[in-house]
């Protein structure tokens, strides 16, 4: 991984690598050296400053712009390799740029518990930072560090814009820049990197004038805490690094925290003219201020491609994490379905129009969005979508805590499945089990809410997209004997069967007549309840016996009410029916059966009395 990250950042231009750089937010005070009689001094009309909050709305773009290039180079590398040892209080490593948080200043939050307060510190913060510049700048430093070295200093400069520092969070920044070339600011950080680019330098060594040591880059070796650390194995280190790839590694570091590279970012091997496409589209998003994702690199590549889009490897990250690093030989972007160029759902159950599925991102967002409940793939009101893969889940963000669950259950096998083309990772057992899961906990959940049923949309779509695409995950694909087709086959028996023409003969007629009747038998109900909850009892029966004593006991309740000739026979052949099935085996049928068009109301309109409205 650490190679192909490497290879990716040598390819990236200047521009590139600036990408995305924004201030901290927080007070950021540019310091000026003036000069008089030869002596070099720094007073009120020295300072130049912009406050940036949250609630800012108004800012010095370029100056502030100017601060984030400051601070780039100026930052430590993490804080166990900062200046300000043992406190890190103070974040930056620079003699030219001093970062403190408003917290450790007086009446911040930190700064009673501080044994050392970090105005004492100030002086030894800069004493290690002089280490690192030319004798002909240590003047100016001097200067600045003895404008800002105490406590009454620092409060007489806070007076002078005392507005803006009132306005700085605990958790924000204050930070004082020497007005010098960036190129001084990278010089000295050039200085500082060489000596702590490594995660340590105990096991440093030098072939041919070239360092090599110990990757820093998400390495928490030097903590030796028992789970980062080998168990069995008799070295110390798994393998050592040159002082280029770590500089690189460092500044990919970077470039995750501003959140600008896409997500999962493709790193393309031995196809470098992908990769200059890679780069060349990536560079034209950020140039229209566009935040560019890996869907709108593979779309744009598969354009000119086709299917000869692959030989990358798939890095995720998230936050300062990686979370996953894989091969992908070739990506597989379009759908096929039964010699058709796309996938369909079709509208079996009378909620929406059907649609066509062309590739891996249209199942993405028009399939996982539905049946995850917009739990995994994540629509926000201004129309942006989310993917949380491998994001932490908030259960209260969820539809229902089994929600919740199956999203962790199955999100990492549908990641593979769409973004590593790997199309064993989702197979046909799996998928019934999300779609039967997530239709029978929006049956508990539904409710009656001005004559409506709240879920009947969640529940109708994700019917319309089970018996559309079930035998897709089959592994070998089948195209005969779908559900589709034997849904088909049951609404023609039950027509057949209402008019005492046929008998029941299988388990699968029987599911969808059960389901029929239990509709029907529902539908005579007064009671102010009639959600689809009611159907919870028969659900959860597993034999055939006893789901006919719970449509009998239904039937109980109603039967001083008229029926129609269509309802005898059915309600007769299933009373009659007997099987040892395991009636969970057969829900999809009897799911069908409940929410297709019901064959046992009257047909002639003007004797519907008790048809649904």
């Amino acid at each position: 991984m650490l190679q192909e990250i490497n290879n990716f950042m040598n390819s990236l231009s200047p521009e590139l690598r600036q990408a995305g750089l924004k201030p901290k937010e927080g007070l950021h005070v540019l310091l000026k050296i003036q000069e008089k009689d030869g002596i070099l001094f720094m007073d009120e009309k020295s300072i130049e400053r912009e406050c940036l909050t949250r609630k800012a709305t108004e800012f010095d773009e370029p100056f502030l712009q100017r601060c984030a290039e400051f601070a780039q180079v100026s930052w430590c590398v993490n804080t166990n390799k900062c200046f300000d040892l043992p406190s890190k209080g103070i974040h930056s490593c620079s003699p030219y740029c001093v970062a403190l948080k408003r917290e450790s200043l007086e009446g911040g939050g930190k700064y009673s518990k501080d044994k050392t307060k970090i105005y004492d510190r100030i002086d030894s913060y800069f004493t290690n930072a002089l280490a690192f510049v030319e004798e002909g700048e240590k003047e100016k430093i001097c200067v600045f560090r003895d404008f800002i070295d105490s406590k009454e200093k620092l409060n007489a400069l806070f007076s002078c814009f005392q507005t803006d520092f009132e306005e700085i969070k605990d958790k924000e920044y204050i930070i004082f820049y020497l007005d010098e070339a960036i190129e001084k600011y990278r010089q000295v950080n050039e200085r500082y990197l060489s000596d702590k680019l490594f995660n340590t330098n105990e096991f440093n060594v030098t072939v041919e004038n070239e360092v090599y040591g110990t990757s820093d880059f998400l390495n928490g070796f030097p903590t030796k805490k028992p789970f980062l650390s080998h168990q069995s194995a008799v070295f110390d280190i798994a393998g050592r690094i040159t002082k280029e790839m770590a500089h690189n590694l460092h500044s990919f570091q970077n470039m995750m925290s501003r959140n600008i590279l896409p997500r999962p970012l493709p790193l393309f091997v031995y196809r470098e003219e992908l990769q200059t496409e890679e780069l060349a589209i990536f560079s034209k998003y950020l140039s229209e201020g566009k935040r560019i994702g890996y869907q709108e690199i593979i779309q744009e590549l598969y354009t000119r491609h086709q299917e000869d889009v692959g030989d990358y490897y798939l890095l995720y990250y998230y936050g300062n994490t990686v979370c996953d690093f894989d091969f992908v030989s070739r990506f597989r972007y379009g759908l096929k379905q039964e010699g058709k160029e796309y996938w369909e759902i079709k509208d079996y159950f009378q909620v929406d129009a059907g649609r066509k599925i062309y590739h891996v991102f249209e199942l993405e967002n028009d399939v996982l969005r539905v049946i995850f409940n917009n739990s995994l793939i994540t629509q926000t009101k201004t129309g942006d979508i989310q993917r949380k893969y491998f994001d932490e889940l908030d259960p209260k963000y969820c539809k229902s805590e089994n929600n919740y669950l199956l999203v962790l259950k199955y999100r990492k096998a549908f990641y593979d499945y769409i973004y590593k083309s790997r199309t064993q990772a989702i197979t046909r057992q799996m998928f019934d089990d999300i779609l039967l899961s997530g239709i029978l906990e929006d049956i508990r959940l539904d409710e009656m809410k001005e004559n409506q049923h709240s879920q009947r949309w969640s529940i109708l779509s994700k019917m319309n997209i089970w018996f559309s695409l079930a035998e897709n995950f089959d592994v070998p694909f089948k195209t005969t004997d779908t559900m589709a087709n034997k849904l088909e086959e049951q609404r023609a028996f039950m027509s057949a069967l209402s008019e005492g023409k046929a008998m029941l003969e299988n388990d699968e007629q029987y599911a969808f007549a059960v389901g029929q009747v239990v509709y029907y038998l529902l539908h005579k109900s007064k009671t102010a309840d009639k959600s689809y909850k009611r159907l919870e009892p028969f659900l959860q029966q597993v034999h055939a016996s006893e789901l006919n004593k719970a449509v009998a006991r239904l039937f109980d309740m109603y039967k001083h009410e008229n029926f129609s000739g269509y309802f005898r026979h059915p309600f007769a052949s299933v009373m009659a029916y007997q099987t040892k099935a395991n009636m969970r085996e057969h829900l999809p049928m009897m799911l069908a059966g409940f929410f297709s068009d019901n064959e046992l109301f009257t047909k002639d309109k003007s004797e519907d009395t008790d048809k649904e409205n």
